[in-house]
């Protein structure tokens, strides 16, 4: 019997995304009044899931498998600006943007949770447990 796990990895993956872009929505918050910092958040999930599929490293254990790829990364921040979010200071947070950013971003982390849960019930369940 084959188990095709990808479907955690995914789960797992979107988790890990989720809170690395929580982290930089908490730091864009605390800095709302700091003169000259410029907002940041991470690409989409479908974003970096695409750059981590080009990504990805095959392994190859015999003849005819076939090599590809190069070593996956991790999520980059970048500058986001939001129209009409700018500040005489140079400061350009948003927290209203942030706040709805922070939601889509527990969303996200609800999603993943969700996701992994219910495939564990499966896997029991084909168990017999």
């Amino acid at each position: 019997m084959d188990l095709n796990l990808a479907v955690l990895g995914l789960a797992s993956r979107l988790a890990a995304h989720a809170s690395a872009r929580q982290n930089i929505i908490a730091e864009n918050v605390a800095h709302a009044d700091t003169p000259g910092y410029r907002a940041r958040d991470l690409e989409d999930f479908a974003a970096a899931l695409d750059d981590d599929v080009a990504a990805f490293t095959a392994r190859t254990t015999r003849e005819g498998h076939v090599a590809f790829g190069a070593a996956p990364h991790g999520f980059e921040a970048r500058e986001v600006a939001v129209f009409g979010a700018g500040s005489p200071n140079g400061n350009n947070v948003s927290l209203e943007d942030q706040m709805i950013r922070a939601a889509e971003a527990r969303q996200a982390h609800g999603l993943a949770l969700g996701v992994y849960g219910k495939t564990l019930d499966i896997l029991r369940a084909n168990l017999g447990r």
